[in-house]
């Protein structure tokens, strides 16, 4: 549940309290950086604020303004004041720094093309290249080699709305050319070909042929190709993008691909024999009637009431380092560490790391908290249990996400209302039974409008309001030669497009476990169809055109 960062309210009680004992003893790190988070909420001095803010490991925005909340230094409350400008200030703030700090291209493009001149002409690159706000002046853009670095970087800056009003047109060849040279060419390809709207943009890129790209922009690009019929043209990225990738599920998507457009069994046997299990290897293995075996699901284990847990973050963190330093031939000391039931899921995980990529973990840890729910919801508990996790109770995310189900704060504080289980402080949250418990009933809340696994894995991700928005747009997920495939790659979130694939690919592992196997093809089918995967598709279906 990682949506955008929304303050949280802490629940009136001073058992939730932190002082700044429990944080001066903590090495840096992100399970320090939660504790100054919570601490910058509270009712604090401006010294004692001063103390723990300069021990936050890499500073972001986030931390930046709650500080400026409670400091009384003048420097960083100049800086937060300046970003807050609004767009009317930008052509009368004084100072040039703070102009600076405020100046965004979403605010430029409020201003008048005068206005914008000035501004140009008095930063002058001062403090970096702004000549996009120059550029932000020009009638027309991407029909002339003169500027188009420059032109380029306000692609990137701006948003969507204005990338498909100033951008969205065909391009002639010799800019096509020009543009595919500069190094900022990938992320032109992403921002086009991952929105729908961009479509002129998006034609003139199918044609884009050979280049040395990096195989993400290579992948990008053939399936925009195979979006508008190009096949040969998406088979030689594809082949590019093979021959260049790292990680084996990219390198299976290849494949994956590759038997799409031309349906040589070749690909998909080649497939078939990955060591990694995605949905794109149970694709194959499906269509070839072939079995997935090389997981596990249960260990022995001798009850060890001394065994590395994993709740406390700092300890996890601790052991997780050495695992990391571990090798196969020195793993055995740490194995033993991780004996008996509770900390079954520790002693998995140091297995799949150490014997990855042969064997896959896919125990079932927690069992007891789960009791009350059926087993399909079982399955997706474990599905998105081990994306986000890979069943360790004491992680938390840059995002503060918490705990085995990765629970925000600000849920924390709205489902403990209405919930029967109430923490005493955030971190009760690392608690399997109080998250597991919390993530059963923010399920119910994404299931009464998500009905595919897939969708209910980008709610839990990105938010129900996010993946309203994707499947609302008109776009996406509707019949079609290569859907539902195209769809899930060409979203623009690179995390939540990720994410659902592997819990996608989780589920199918954990209903055959749990005795309710299901095709991964009839997963997809269902996504294509409106009433059976969502309920916001299949009203809109309802009313009248």
């Amino acid at each position: 549940m990682k949506h955008s960062f929304l303050l949280s309210l802490f629940l009136l009680s001073n058992a939730w309290s932190i002082s700044l004992d429990d944080i001066n003893d903590k090495p840096a790190s992100r399970q320090k950086n939660f504790l100054v988070w919570q601490y910058l909420h509270q009712d604090i001095n401006a010294s004692q604020a001063s103390d723990a803010f300069y021990q936050v490991e890499n500073v972001n925005e986030r931390f930046l303004f709650d500080y400026a909340a409670k400091t009384d230094e003048a420097e960083i409350k100049y800086t937060v004041n300046c970003m807050r400008e609004p767009a009317c200030n930008l052509p009368i703030i004084e100072q040039d720094d703070c102009l600076m700090l405020a100046l965004t291209p979403s605010k430029a493009s409020a201003l008048k093309s005068e206005e914008r001149e000035a501004i140009a002409v008095r930063l002058n690159n001062k403090f970096g290249n702004i000549q996009w706000l120059r550029a932000m002046n020009q009638e027309n853009f991407y029909t002339s080699p003169d500027n188009l670095t420059n032109e380029t970087t306000l692609f990137r800056l701006a948003g969507a709305m204005y990338r498909y009003e100033h951008f969205n047109h065909p391009l002639t060849p010799d800019i096509l050319s020009a543009l595919s040279a500069l190094p900022s060419f990938g992320s032109i390809v992403y921002l086009s070909v991952t929105d729908p709207k961009m479509d002129q943009l998006q034609q003139s890129l199918s044609d884009v042929t050979g280049g040395k790209f990096d195989p993400q922009t290579h992948f990008f690009l053939a399936m925009n190709s195979i979006k508008y019929g190009k096949l040969n043209i998406a088979l030689d990225h594809l082949k590019e993008a093979r021959s260049h990738y790292y990680s084996t599920i990219d390198k299976d998507k290849t494949l994956f691909w590759m038997y799409q457009i031309t349906k040589d069994e070749n690909y998909l046997k080649e497939l078939s024999e990955s060591l990694d299990i995605n949905m794109y290897v149970l694709y194959s293995r499906e269509l070839l009637n072939l079995p997935t075996e090389n997981y596990f699901t249960t260990l022995p284990t001798i009850e060890n009431t001394n065994s590395v847990k994993g709740i406390d973050p700092f300890e996890w963190r601790s052991f997780s380092q050495e695992i990391m330093a571990s090798k196969p031939d020195t793993i055995a000391e740490l194995i033993d560490r991780c004996d008996g039931n509770e900390s079954m899921a520790i002693q998995g995980y140091v297995l799949e790391r150490t014997y990855e990529p042969y064997i896959h973990n896919f125990t079932m840890a927690y069992d007891q908290y789960m009791t009350s729910i059926s087993t399909d919801k079982k399955a997706l508990m474990y599905a998105l249990m081990r994306q986000e996790t890979r069943f360790i109770p004491g992680l938390i995310s840059r995002s503060f996400a918490l705990g085995l189900m990765q629970i925000m704060p600000f849920n924390v504080d709205t489902i403990s209302k209405v919930h029967p289980l109430k923490p005493t402080t955030y971190f009760d949250m690392l608690q399997p039974q109080y998250s597991i418990a919390y993530a059963i009933s923010h399920l119910k809340h994404l299931e009464d409008k998500l009905y595919n696994p897939t969708l209910i894995a980008y709610g839990y991700n990105a938010g129900l309001g996010s993946t309203k928005r994707l499947l609302m747009d008109g776009e996406r997920f509707l019949p079609g030669e290569y859907e539902p495939y195209l769809s899930m790659e060409l979203m623009a979130n690179d995390e939540n497009r990720e994410y659902g694939k592997r819990v996608l690919a989780n589920y199918v592992i954990y209903k055959k476990i749990l005795g309710e196997e299901v095709k991964i093809t009839s997963l997809f089918d269902n996504l294509i169809q409106p009433n059976q995967s969502d309920y916001f598709r299949a009203q809109a279906l309802k009313l009248p055109h």
